[in-house]
């Protein structure tokens, strides 16, 4: 009884949950990741980046409320 936060990976978007999975599924290879998803290296990389700056975003509020 209460109310409780949801976990921080599901405040994640669709799309960032997908890349998150696709992520560990490829052993945490950008590389693999990069010809899966027909883009260029830099481009994961720099989606990965955003979720992990969403998720410290995410984090940081969790501990401020």
């Amino acid at each position: 009884c209460g109310t409780f936060d949801l976990p921080v990976l599901l405040r994640l978007s669709h799309a960032e949950q997908a890349f998150v999975v696709d992520f560990v599924r490829s052993s945490g290879s950008l590389k693999d990741m990069a010809r899966t998803m027909g883009v260029s290296y830099p481009t994961v990389r720099n989606l990965l980046d955003e979720i992990i700056e969403h998720l410290n975003k995410l984090n940081q509020e969790s501990y401020e409320t």
